[in-house]
């Protein structure tokens, strides 16, 4: 009876321990579990938006890049399509031409906004792995900051820093990696539509 006191007590600490976040000391680590703050659901923008000219508004150029840890990260690829996909989504929905590019494009002969986004830290959590495993999942956060080009002569209309982390504690209700790019899309396409 003993025995097995024991070991429920070290199970439960070990599922305790594993849904532990502490504050990150090392931006460069790319998937290290550790939360870029504290534990939040929202997407933090700044007060004021980006004053986008109506012209540059309707089409969209998306463009991803991050410190080395980042980009070679094994899941980088599929933290990329997530934001392709889920730009693409907002996108369609209002009204505004999207695509997508490997690398910065030099200037283009066309009136838009280029999004290039710095993605200093993340960690990948499906909405699968937090259902199957909930808080031993850890963290999912995104540490991110979009920049807004004009696509035809590189000039900025301003910036954005987006800091999104999801409590494990949560369990399967807390915000997963899907969830939290489609808090930041909105965001930024909040900034597009008053433009228009």
């Amino acid at each position: 009876m003993r025995n097995t006191t024991f070991v429920t007590l070290t199970l439960t600490t070990a599922l305790l321990l594993g849904g532990c976040a502490t504050p990150r000391t090392d931006s460069s680590s790319a998937g290290s579990g550790t939360p870029a703050a504290t534990a939040s659901d929202t997407a933090p923008r700044a007060v004021t938006p980006v004053n986008i000219p109506a012209a540059s508004a309707r089409t969209v150029v998306l463009a991803m890049t991050g410190p080395k840890a980042v980009v070679e990260a094994k899941d980088w690829a599929a933290f990329k399509t997530e934001w392709r996909d889920t730009f693409a989504d907002h996108a369609k929905t209002a009204n505004i031409s999207f695509s997508m590019v490997d690398a910065t494009p030099a200037p283009q002969n066309q009136d838009g906004t280029l999004l290039l986004v710095t993605v200093n830290d993340y960690r990948m959590v499906g909405i699968g792995a937090r259902i199957m495993f909930g808080i031993m999942t850890g963290n999912a956060f995104v540490d991110a900051k979009v920049q807004f080009n004009n696509l035809r002569s590189g000039a900025s209309f301003g910036e954005q820093a987006y800091n999104t982390t999801s409590s494990a504690w949560g369990g399967i209700f807390a915000k997963v990696t899907p969830q939290q790019v489609d808090s930041i899309a909105t965001e930024v396409f909040k900034d597009l539509k008053a433009a228009r």
